[in-house]
């Protein structure tokens, strides 16, 4: 009997660990975005997130960039999910896609810095998942 409890504790664990892993990677729809340059703090884009979770910044200039997504969402809700992920993927197919993960910031939703490596300007479609 003990023998039955443990394979079927091990079959619920590997269930949990997979809906979690897949939970993981849900789109974060209708979330407050801002994209900073934190050379001189200026905006350069500000927008929401679509139904995949995901926005478009056109032309990014090498350099340093805040993101800052869901600054107008409750900070408990923030810190139920525990981080989103952050998947910045190049519209040039010479540019290596970016990706990060963010925590809760107190008055910031979640927030994250990111480099675009030095080269030309780039277009990328970003994707915030929970």
């Amino acid at each position: 009997m003990q023998t039955v409890g443990a394979l079927l504790a091990s079959v619920m664990l590997h269930v949990w660990l997979s809906t979690s892993a897949m939970a993981a990677n849900e789109p974060v729809t209708g979330v407050d975005v801002v994209v900073r340059s934190k050379a001189d703090g200026r905006v350069i884009i500000e927008t929401v997130t679509d139904g995949r979770g995901a926005f478009l910044i056109k032309e990014m200039k090498p350099g340093l960039y805040s993101l800052e997504a869901g600054g107008k969402l409750p900070l408990a809700l923030l810190k139920r999910s525990g981080g989103w992920g952050i998947a910045l993927i190049p519209a040039a197919k010479t540019a290596k896609p970016l990706n990060h993960r963010a925590k809760p910031v107190s008055g910031k939703g979640m927030q994250v810095d990111i480099v675009v490596p030095e080269g030309m300007a780039i277009s990328y479609t970003v994707f915030v998942t929970d």
